[in-house]
């Protein structure tokens, strides 16, 4: 009997012998976890993770019987029984459903902990594989465990990568007869020689400002030889952050000494994503640079259309990768297959943390340990950049044990002179605003940008301010594409000298290159309305005392503002409108973090994440790990453009491919907005895990997403 381990029913029937499968993957496996040596121990994962198909019973059910088979607890009581490999178990285990918690020794079958699976004497007889699997025994290795219980986890984490990437591809090759959409890519010597041919057009530099990136951007390439994997990068608002920090990674990567894979940048807000990714395709060219940014999860396969979508979703195989801060560390802890699949591939990359004083701190200590993972065990290089550098020496010398530990600066020349030259504006706090007062500040300037805390505000305000030409609202209720295109709209009205009047969320703070005349910002944290005044006389054209950023108080705030909101309050009594000082700054991250001596508090891991990692409660601390609280769906609009993507979705066509090219038709709704929508029956749902709004009425021009009820539409993203 030939025993299998998938067919393409749906096609020409054509069958995968069960070991060539086994064999394929553990290869893969062992390929993917040799860069942090663990690649014999993978190659004996990939063998027995199907054992459990020797069963007659799923040979039956693959030949067509309706029946339901666990296959995956046969491989785990394998590897914990017999072999004494938790960690192994633990991947074959999750590999389909997710990492399980590792519950207690007296767990029964039902429990979903691994300890249930070890003690479930109810699974079909698989013992058929010693005909085939006649070597086994050779390649069992005694699994090397780290010092303490954090690293175990993380490592788990790992080597759950390694197996599940390797299991989907290796599925994916078989079943579409090895032609997968899988793009081929420059090397990153290719990509350093395409930033130094976009470099060398701008020529010399003869403004002022320019001048100054230049230096900054040369301090950045000098770095290159430097020989530690934890640094920072301090660069003022407007000084060129972006391709200096790309130039730096490019320069350090192709070091002998050094020679990292890929780039992935980390980034709080998706329209930064859209804009610095925008950057890379024209420097580097498109097909090597991935935004990945998509909320969308799958569960369990027991379906083959679900396990086709699992095929799809991204595993970061590309050179240079521009994410989200969310999926980037929610990847990090979650336990499920489809978000894991993609961590092998960060081993051996430079991460550049764009923005990283935007770490929510109620989740800084989880974010700073798998950080310290990464630098310390799995050979990534992590740059800490951001104009508004938060007190994180601590946290990292907590971590190391080093007392008095600093994070060696990229660029740390000239730092006083940088940050005064590049200040462009005067700020000023005038109290409270009511809207109507708010709007009719803004009606009677010609260019002038507000920025507002949440959605809904964006919405009842641009209300006010009415439909005329040359009035724009920007948030994350329009999909990237829509926001794009007004966005390439607004800079030529303001570069035309054109009335241009913008209300939107924070989105366009960090990294959106406008350059408005003035800048009116609703209360938030210290660094965020530093980074709105960079917003404000960007290119340096008028003088400071004509660039004046207001700052504003609201009762418009998001429940995750109110801490850096209270902290911003007692900075501006003590500071006034110098809050871009370096005392104002200190003392902001200083409270922000209370790092006072004998201070004792766990605010920075509300969720008790470490210690659930160390009890290798993997199912606990993916549910609880969210940066942010509100759940979360990705719905794609139907609109001309977008409709033969959509009709690819409808008849399952899934691929990287095609989800990647959807993503700039979608709009993140929580579970609020989106049952609004649905409520009306404006939603389509496809395979119970992709979401269409098919209803033009509730997407305009103006707004994006125009909720039914706007009284409800008080989401927290931005």
């Amino acid at each position: 009997m030939d025993y299998l381990a998938h067919k393409r029913n749906e096609t020409d029937g054509k069958e995968e012998l069960l070991i060539d499968h086994l064999t394929v993957t553990a290869e893969m496996a062992k390929l993917f976890a040799e860069p942090f040596d663990y690649g014999d121990l993978m190659y004996f994962v990939g063998l027995i993770h199907d054992i459990g198909k020797y069963s007659k019973e799923f040979q039956q059910r693959i030949r067509g019987m309706d029946n339901t088979v666990d296959h995956s607890t046969a491989g785990t009581q394998l590897a914990f029984r017999k072999y004494r490999a938790i960690m192994s178990a633990f991947c074959i285990a999750g590999h389909h459903a997710g990492i399980p918690n590792l519950g207690s020794k007296t767990d029964g079958d039902k429990s979903g902990t691994l300890f249930g699976k070890v003690n479930n004497n109810s699974i079909s007889d698989y013992s058929q594989w010693e005909k085939e699997l006649v070597d086994l025994q050779k390649y069992a290795v005694t699994e090397k465990l780290p010092k303490d219980e954090y690293s175990r986890s993380f490592l788990i984490h790992m080597l759950f990568s390694c197996l599940v990437d390797a299991d989907y591809i290796c599925t994916e090759n078989f079943m579409i007869d090895d032609n997968v959409d899988r793009g081929v890519y420059d090397t990153i010597p290719t990509l350093l020689e395409r930033l130094n041919q976009y470099i060398a057009k701008w020529g010399e530099p003869k403004s002022k400002l320019n001048i100054l990136r230049t230096e900054i951007q040369k301090q950045c390439i000098n770095a290159k030889n430097i020989n530690e994997n934890l640094l920072t990068l301090t660069v003022p608002t407007g000084g060129g952050k972006t391709i200096s920090s790309l130039a730096f990674a490019l320069n350090y990567a192709v070091q002998e000494e050094h020679k990292r894979d890929r780039i992935i940048y980390v980034i709080p807000y998706t329209s930064i994503i859209e804009q610095n990714a925008e950057v890379f395709k024209n420097v580097l060219g498109e097909e090597n640079v991935i935004e990945h940014h998509s909320n969308v999860d799958f569960g369990d396969d027991t379906s083959k259309i679900i396990k086709k979508k699992q095929l799809a979703c991204e595993n970061w195989d590309a050179p240079v990768i521009v994410t989200t801060s969310v999926q980037f560390f929610e990847s990090l802890y979650s336990n499920k297959p489809s978000r894991n699949r993609k961590l092998h591939n960060i081993v051996n990359s430079i991460i550049i943390f764009d923005e990283a004083q935007m770490i929510p701190s109620d989740f800084i200590e989880p974010c700073i340990n798998a950080i310290n993972q990464l630098t310390e065990n799995y050979n990534a290089t992590a740059v800490l950049c951001t104009a508004t550098q938060p007190n994180l020496d601590y946290f990292f010398s907590k971590i190391k044990n080093i007392d008095g530990y600093t994070i060696p600066e990229i660029c740390s020349d000239n730092q006083e002179k940088y940050f005064e030259e590049f200040r462009r504006v005067e700020f000023v706090y005038d109290g409270k605003l009511e809207d109507d007062e708010l709007v009719e500040q803004l009606r009677s300037q010609d260019q002038v940008l507000c920025i507002v805390n949440k959605k809904s505000h964006a919405d009842s305000l641009f209300n006010l301010l009415g439909e005329d030409e040359g009035n724009f609202c920007l948030t994350t209720h329009k999909y990237p594409k829509h926001r794009k295109a007004q966005l390439k709209e607004i800079r030529g009205r303001l570069a035309k000298g054109l009335p241009c009047r913008v209300i939107s969320t924070s989105l366009i703070e960090a990294g959106v290159d406008l350059d408005f005349k003035t800048v009116y910002r609703a209360i938030a944290g210290v660094d965020s309305i530093l980074q709105a005044g960079g917003r404000c006389n960007r290119e340096n054209k008028r003088s400071k005392e004509e660039s004046i950023v207001h700052i504003f108080d609201t009762d418009k705030i998001l429940r995750l503002q109110e801490k850096n909101i209270g902290v911003t309050r007692k900075v501006l009594k003590k500071y006034g409108g110098k809050i871009y000082t370096a005392e104002a700054i200190k003392d902001y991250f200083g409270e922000l973090y209370y790092l006072g001596k004998g201070v004792k508090n766990n605010t920075f891991d509300i969720k008790n994440i470490i210690k659930s990692c160390n009890v290798f409660d993997f199912k606990t601390v993916s549910d609880d790990f969210k940066l942010i609280e509100d759940n979360a769906k990705t719905v794609y609009i139907d609109n001309e453009d977008s409709r033969p993507l959509i009709t690819e979705l409808r008849n399952h066509n899934y691929s990287k491919g095609l989800l990647r090219k959807l993503g700039q038709y979608a709009v993140n709704l929580y579970d609020n907005e989106y049952q609004q929508l649905d409520d009306v029956s404006a939603i389509e749902i496809i395979d119970n895990d992709f979401y269409v709004m098919t209803n033009p009425d509730y997407y305009n021009e103006n707004i994006g997403i125009a909720l039914p009820d706007e009284n409800l539409g008080n989401a927290l993203m931005i």
